[in-house]
């Protein structure tokens, strides 16, 4: 009887499900592409062509896209947001910034530190929003 009570606590002190993270950061990985190409579908669209615009543009697809991947990372586990969240948005940033690096001939400048410190970040608040979101029932 003592030896089942040690597998299953350590079955549930191994709250990190890696598969969940890898899903996370995949799935936010490719929201950053898909906001990033209608970002610059609508920004060629409006004649707009200053590079603020450009890169402001990145930086909001880089937030939402890793706020939705450290949530969908989390939120089934419901544990360790701040962890996995930094985990998913960890290879997120990576995913991306080195599809960024080869996409720009291997001249991306500081703004690729920047964005995967946001990316990150945001990602950290995704996934404490996932396990802190309270559904409420209605009766």
């Amino acid at each position: 009887m003592a030896k089942n009570s040690k597998s299953s606590r350590s079955k549930e002190s191994d709250s990190l499900n890696y598969k969940n993270i890898l899903i996370g950061s995949v799935l936010g990985s490719v929201l950053f592409f898909v906001l990033i190409s209608l970002f610059s579908l609508m920004l060629l669209k409006s004649e707009i062509l200053s590079a603020s615009f450009y890169m402001s543009s990145g930086l909001i697809s880089g937030a939402v896209s890793a706020f939705i991947g450290g949530f969908a990372a989390v939120r089934p586990v419901k544990k360790n947001g701040a962890v996995a969240g930094a985990l998913a948005g960890f290879i997120q940033a990576l995913i991306c910034s080195a599809a960024v690096f080869f996409i720009n001939d291997n001249n991306s400048g500081t703004s690729i530190f920047i964005l995967m410190g946001l990316i990150i970040a945001f990602s950290v608040a995704g996934g404490i929003s996932a396990v802190n979101l309270k559904i409420k029932k209605r009766y």
